[in-house]
């Protein structure tokens, strides 16, 4: 009884091996029908997987029955179907499931075909157990892929919203679609605005910034871009002006769970990369209002000291002194309207911190204050004019001769007019020394302009 057992096991595992296939050659071999048992590929082709009384030239074939029979699923678990119609191949049978078929193409026509066709019925049964182990074995490996790629993109979501450098996410993402799709190689691009570069990982050349490179909307969604071995697979993963492509290669074109992974993935790497830009902003934004509170508290402040001062020398130190701490810069002067000379003179000045003795050179303007609409420009860059061409679109003459040297040797930047109205009561001109470079900005600018205006009212205390 045993030995029944184990002859039926081993039967089974044979047929559930491919001797199914074996038992069907042994069949029309043993009928001298010379016939070759394909099935068809992903490609229009198809691959030989048996043969009897013929050696086939080559492995695949062209598709060119398929076309004689319906498209109809089978109803039970396995049906037959004939034709004669080829053209190569006089006798065509074709068994099919739900979801497989394999054709037999015969070399010669048969004298009873129907009677030849119901021969094959229970080879055609053995085929169907086989191409049902087939299925099954193919859909465990599918499901424990699945739970695997399932599982990656568990610990994915635990890790991808974290905040990161780009730097070290374009490593992360690159790790995460290594270990999770085993590809040949991964290289992560940077589109640089005209080319591309390899921002992470190594490419064994870099393509062109064209086609899917240089589109202006990228879904993050895979693109083949090479179908030949090694296949090339593109994923855009762009949000804002950050434009990311990871270059994958695998010997085969990847399946449907590949590509869908892939596609999950770019979605949450966009999702990633935007929360980040979200949480930068955010950021930025409460540093700004920090600032700006900051900058408020200073500027109550400040004022409450202008206002303490008791008189002129005082109180133009005290401004000097204010405006250098504001901007950090180290060299400051400080020109005033004199009533009595009727003309402006330089009535403070620092250099390095250090007060030095002012020069008293008047520059006259025998009408009073200038009143001009251009004095009330809130503050003038002088990287990009001169002191003269201030002065002069302020309808004076220009700057004394050692009025410009001053400037010079200060290395003056900025100039902020000290404005009553539109009566240009003061002008303060600042510089960072040698170095020449300090930039102001938006909110110091802002805040010396403010202290400008408040100056010119408290001017009015000294007339």
């Amino acid at each position: 009884m045993s030995e029944n057992i184990n002859e039926i096991y081993n039967q089974i595992k044979f047929i559930i091996n491919g001797g199914a296939v074996k038992n069907l050659t042994d069949f029309l071999e043993s009928i001298h029908a010379d016939a070759i048992i394909a099935e068809p590929s992903d490609s229009s082709s198809l691959n030989v997987i048996g043969a009897a009384g013929i050696v086939p030239g080559s492995l695949t074939l062209d598709d060119e029955v398929s076309r004689l029979f319906t498209k109809s699923i089978a109803k039970e678990a396995f049906e037959l179907e004939y034709s004669t119609e080829s053209s190569s191949w006089p006798l065509v049978v074709k068994i099919k499931g739900t979801q497989w078929e394999v054709y037999i193409l015969l070399k010669k026509s048969q004298d009873d075909t129907e009677s030849f066709v119901k021969s094959l019925k229970p080879y055609a049964g053995l085929i169907t157990l086989w191409e049902t182990s087939r299925k099954i074995n193919e859909t465990e490996k599918k499901l424990s892929r699945l739970s695997y790629m399932i599982l990656a993109t568990k610990n994915t979501l635990a890790s991808i919203f974290e905040p990161m450098p780009l730097q070290y996410f374009a490593s992360f993402l690159a790790d995460v679609l290594q270990e999770s799709l085993f590809p040949k190689s991964i290289a992560i691009l940077r589109d640089e605005g005209s080319y591309l570069t390899v921002f992470n990982g190594r490419a064994d050349s870099i393509p062109k910034r064209e086609g899917v490179y240089a589109a202006q909307i990228l879904p993050p969604t895979p693109v083949v871009t090479k179908s030949d071995s090694p296949v090339e697979v593109v994923l855009p993963v762009a949000e804002g002006d950050c434009r990311l492509f990871c270059l994958m290669q695998w010997e085969e074109l990847p399946d449907d769970q590949t590509m869908n992974f892939l596609e999950l993935l770019g979605n949450l790497a966009v999702r990633a990369i935007s929360i980040n830009n979200l949480r930068a902003q955010s950021r930025q934004a409460e540093a700004n209002i920090s600032a700006g509170e900051f900058t408020v508290l200073s500027l109550s402040n400040v004022l409450k000291v202008l206002r303490s001062a008791e008189d002129k020398a005082k109180f133009f130190s005290l401004l000097v002194d204010i405006f250098m701490e504001q901007c950090r810069m180290k060299n400051c002067i400080l020109a005033s309207w004199n009533n009595s000379r009727k003309g402006y003179v330089i009535s403070q000045q620092r250099r390095g911190h250090i007060k030095t003795e002012a020069d008293t050179t008047l520059l006259p303007f025998n009408e009073g204050p200038v009143k001009s609409v251009n004095v009330k420009e809130s503050h003038y860059d002088l990287s990009s004019s001169t002191p003269d061409s201030v002065f002069r679109s302020w309808g004076l003459a220009g700057c004394p001769t050692i009025w410009r040297d001053v400037f010079k040797e200060s290395s003056a930047r900025y100039i902020f007019p000290i404005c009553d109205d539109n009566s240009l009561v003061g002008i303060i001109a600042l510089g960072a020394g040698d170095e020449g470079r300090t930039v102001l900005d938006r909110s110091q600018l802002a805040s010396l302009q403010l202290i400008a205006q408040f100056a010119a009212y408290e001017f009015r205390r000294f007339d």
